[in-house]
């Protein structure tokens, strides 16, 4: 006779076993990029590409979600990864295009799972190197402390519209405490 560890040990090895025997569909790859490509890659649409106002045909995630470049956006990008302006002074073409297609030896181990089931088209790759390769000479923006003001004021905001809203509810309170309080003096 099997005793509830055995049975749970059992079930665990079926589980096992049964997961080994599935098999999980490959995501395609992104499509290789010509030099002709990104000659005719667009800065415009580059940008909206970067900052999520266009969509990419897989629908992953916009860059900006991570990444800061230049002046781009109210408030910045993310700032989980590295700032990108002036990306093409550091690295080459190629490593950027490695990074962006999820292949090679540049490759990001943050971005990898996240694009790896959203590969980026030959085209957005093209325009977001044309893109990064525009950001070159301008100066790198940290807006972190704006958005920490911005943060304080609202969090100041709220707390002064509850003081506001609540202003007579300790009074009501303590008024009902005295009332009882005078009532049972002699």
């Amino acid at each position: 006779m099997i005793n509830r560890s055995g049975k749970f040990f059992c079930v665990l090895i079926f589980a096992f076993l049964l997961v080994g025997c599935i098999s999980v569909p490959e995501s395609k790859p992104a499509e290789p990029v010509s030099a002709e490509a990104i000659a005719a890659g667009d800065v415009e649409n580059g940008r909206a590409l970067f900052m999520g106002n266009h969509h990419f045909e897989s629908g992953g995630p916009p860059c900006m979600g991570c990444h800061n470049v230049g002046e781009n956006g109210l408030l910045g990008g993310g700032a989980m990864g590295p700032d990108l302006t002036n990306v093409s002074t550091r690295r080459s073409q190629e490593e950027i295009l490695e990074i962006l297609s999820n292949t090679g030896p540049s490759l990001s181990p943050v971005m990898q799972p996240i694009y790896v089931d959203f590969p980026l088209t030959a085209e957005e790759q093209a325009d977001l190197v044309v893109f990064l390769e525009a950001s070159t000479g301008q100066p790198e923006s940290d807006k972190e402390l704006l958005v920490l003001g911005i943060s304080l004021a609202g969090f100041v905001a709220a707390v002064g519209a509850l003081g506001f809203i609540y202003r007579g509810r300790l009074r009501s309170v303590r008024r009902a405490l005295v009332n009882k309080a005078q009532k049972e003096l002699p």
